[in-house]
Parts: structure tokens; sequence; C-alpha cells
């Protein structure tokens, strides 16, 4: 992984097998698995952290959150339920379910653990579930990294002619971000193979796998800029069973 001095951020894509969520709408699509976002592994909430100093000076970790499933011909419809009262200055970005909070002034934010929520759409079904927001104190250095695993982890699996998504993880850096495969991984080409890509602008993987790749194991591995032109280069092999 390339970090630069004065940036450092991660990525990695959860696992999302067997991670179950409430819905609004349980109804699935006609074309692959029912639309979801993803709690972690562990069943806990996604959580997002912010920092304040003793100035008032907040420092904020852009996070995307993650769903799979439904029926993404582009991309997934983010946007805050604002029932839930989330904080303030919050917001989450249509288009690639990135929050973030801009400015760096603290109005609004309490220290300690907050929750709200956040609702997806494919177009056709909805999904809700509750994100985390922790406060904590500020400590000069470098952001903390949500970068998880190191090897070989598994994606929501694939039906082969049948349509696939899931989004991609980034935390920290400077949204947008630009999602591509790491083509120094000899194996990347496996997924466009299949008939699956990585949406560079939505960081989602989608598409709708061929017949042909019905019984395989497609493995590849990503690489993440952010808008300043700092690269991440993801050590974890990613891997696709499709049925």
């Amino acid at each position: 992984m390339m970090i630069q001095t004065t940036f450092r951020f991660s990525l990695f894509i959860l696992l999302s097998l067997s991670i179950s969520c409430s819905k609004t709408s349980s109804s699935s699509s006609t074309e692959g698995s029912t639309l979801r976002i993803l709690t972690s592994p562990t069943g806990q909430y996604q959580r997002i952290t912010a920092n304040i100093d003793n100035t008032g000076y907040t420092n904020f970790d852009p996070q995307a959150i993650l769903a799979d499933g439904g029926s993404v011909l582009s991309h997934y419809t983010w946007s805050l339920d604002l029932n839930s009262n989330p904080p303030a200055g919050v917001t989450i970005d249509k288009f690639t379910g990135v929050i973030n909070r801009l400015g760096n002034s603290s109005t609004g934010l309490k220290k300690g653990l907050s929750t709200f929520k956040v609702i997806v759409s494919d177009g056709n079904s909805t999904a809700t579930e509750t994100i985390e927001l922790y406060v904590g104190s500020y400590t000069p250095g470098p952001k903390a990294l949500l970068q998880q695993l190191d090897g070989s982890f598994a994606l929501v699996n694939g039906v082969a002619n049948k349509a696939y998504a899931a989004t991609l993880y980034a935390a920290g850096g400077e949204p947008p971000y630009k999602w591509d495969l790491d083509e120094t991984y000899v194996g990347s080409s496996d997924l466009t193979a299949a008939g699956l890509t990585v949406d560079q602008m939505y960081g989602i993987v989608r598409g709708t796998s061929f017949n042909s790749s019905a019984g395989k194991i497609i493995k590849f591995k990503v690489k993440l800029t952010d808008a300043t032109g700092d690269v991440s280069y993801n050590k974890t092999l990613y891997s696709i069973t499709v049925e």
C-alpha cells in the first residue's frame, strides 16, 4: 500500500455473507439479491468518527456506507433519514454514500456516541440502517485508519446471468474518490471477463455475470485515488463466488 506522509486512508470491502439488516422495504429485486445496507461482520453498526480539540476544531473522517444487492443499473441513491436526527452539518453524498461534514467547527457536535439512520434506494426498493457517530478528543497525528483485513476477503456471492452489486469502502482522504481495478494484480482481469466492473465514480462492483462464470471464484484487487491525487493500493485479495 502506498501511504503519503500527509495523508492516510484505507480501502476494504466488508464481508457481506450472513449479515442481516433491517429494511424499510423487504421487497427483493427480480434480478439478483435483496437490497440491504451492511453492518460489520460482527453485526455491529457501521461507525464513523470525529475528534474535537480544546479549541473546538473538528477532525471528521469521511466514510463510505456499504450496501449490496438490488437492481443497480447505474448507482444507488443515498439519503439521511431526517426523522432520526442526524448530527448537525453531517451530509451523505447522494450517489456514492460517502458521509462527510464540511467545515472544522464543532458547533452542533457532542463528544460521545450518537446514532442516526441512512436510506439507500436502487430505484425499486429501499433499505434503512442505523449508523453510529463517535466523537472523541482530538489527538494530533494521522487519522484513524479503518483497514481491517490483509488477506483474502469474500464479497457476497453472485448468480450467473443475474444482476450483481456491492459497494466498495473507503475512509479518510479527500472525497470524491475514484475506484479502479489494480491492474498490477494479474487476476484482476477475471472480474471484467466475468461481466463485472468496478464503477470508478460510484465505488460499486456491478454488472451481470456471464453464464460462463458459473461455478468460478473471481479474484481481484482494487486501488483508490482521492481528490488530491493520493493513491491507496489495497493489500486485500477480494473474491466473488458465482453460483
